[in-house]
């Protein structure tokens, strides 16, 4: 008997619906309404993706050429005819976590809130000097000339501006709601070779997806 009076109670304390009485004469209708209540809670979710699709940072190398005419190899008192300057030489890039070839980031995005957007900032990358805010001056490459392409196209996550002087934590572009972008992220450079002194340069590039 204890067992079945204490079943009871945590069935009447656990129940939402209420309970009401209808009473009329005979000849009229008689109502009694019992409401509950239904939810459904979502939590808000963001995913975002910039590389390799997993904890591991991905790096983009740009190498820039000594010049045209220099010899390749390393070392001091080489024989050169070439001109004072040098012509620029060629600029390469790749990228690690994932390998690729001309500077390609695979990139994605979802959520399910409403207004989410995608913004950039700059950091210190340790053992670099730090981009030019702007153009390319006193021989330190610059944010403007550091350029990311988006892949055009709807269903394709777009980039916070064309180059890196976009990533000051404002330039903003749209995440749709509840749909799955993807696209790329490919780097590039807009400096001239022989327009930077020796040393090395960057930034850590750091993507915000936030659904406010």
């Amino acid at each position: 008997m204890v067992a079945r009076v204490a079943a009871l109670v945590l069935v009447s304390t656990g129940a939402i619906a209420e309970q009401t009485i209808g009473v009329q004469p005979s000849a009229t209708a008689a109502v009694a309404t019992a409401r509950v209540n239904v939810r459904v809670t979502v939590p808000k979710v963001v995913i975002l993706r910039v590389g390799a699709a997993n904890a591991t940072v991905s790096d983009v190398n740009f190498t820039v050429g000594v010049g045209t005419g220099v010899p390749a190899g390393v070392g001091n008192s080489q024989a050169y005819a070439g001109a004072i300057a040098p012509a620029g030489g060629a600029v390469t890039v790749a990228t690690t976590n994932p390998t690729t070839t001309a500077g390609l980031l695979n990139v994605a995005a979802w959520t399910n809130g409403t207004g989410a957007t995608l913004a950039c900032s700059l950091g210190a990358l340790g053992g670099a000097t730090a981009f030019a805010a702007g153009a390319t001056a006193a021989g330190v490459p610059g944010t403007t000339d550091i350029l990311v392409a988006s892949v055009v196209g709807a269903g394709n996550l777009q980039h916070p501006g064309t180059n890196l002087t976009a990533c000051n934590g404002t330039t903003t572009t749209p995440i749709a709601l509840l749909t799955a972008l993807g696209g790329s992220f490919t780097y590039s450079i807009a400096f001239a070779a022989n327009a930077v002194a020796a040393g090395v340069y960057g930034n850590v590039v750091t993507y915000t997806a936030t659904a406010p």
